[in-house]
């Protein structure tokens, strides 16, 4: 006999883990869109959007010392800076080792030439946009406050 509860659990999982993928591709979409709106010029998108995938970005020490990657790197023509994206698909996200030392790293970033700083973009579901700015004004250090945006998605709540 089939042990049905387990089956059912593994492919709640399965699917979850589907679903997951599928909302932040969703997100990301979202989230390049919004920067076209804007007038960004788009560098790299990771995933399957018609773009080259973004550069990793040095850590100078932040948390795993691994070098990371935003979901998306645009130019804002105007202001004449580096922009970067992230997605959180859900409240775990936000907080985790992972996210924590991603936003260390982002916010530590300086075009080399002009020593401007990036603008880190967040896109997150309509529902949790409180929670972020939360963890923002808990976790980020107040004179990067200016630097960090927090996009509500249209698509997901």
């Amino acid at each position: 006999m089939y042990n049905l509860p387990n089956f059912f659990s593994q492919r709640q999982l399965f699917c979850s883990h589907i679903l997951q993928d599928e909302k932040k591709n969703i997100l990301i979409q979202e989230l390049l869109v919004y920067f076209q709106t804007v007038g960004f010029e788009i560098k790299g998108v990771r995933g399957d959007f018609g773009f080259s995938e973004p550069s990793f970005l040095d850590n100078d020490g932040y948390g795993d010392q691994r070098m990371k990657m935003p979901d998306v790197f645009a130019f804002d023509t105007l202001m004449k800076e580096h922009v970067l994206g992230i997605v959180r698909t859900s409240f775990d996200e936000l907080d985790t080792e992972e996210s924590l030392t991603e936003y260390d790293v982002f916010l530590d970033q300086k075009d080399k030439q002009s020593g401007k700083a990036y603008r880190l973009f967040i896109i997150v579901p309509s529902s949790l946009v409180s929670e972020m700015n939360s963890l923002i004004t808990h976790y980020i250090h107040r004179e990067l406050w200016h630097l960090v945006t927090v996009v509500a998605s249209r698509n997901i709540s």
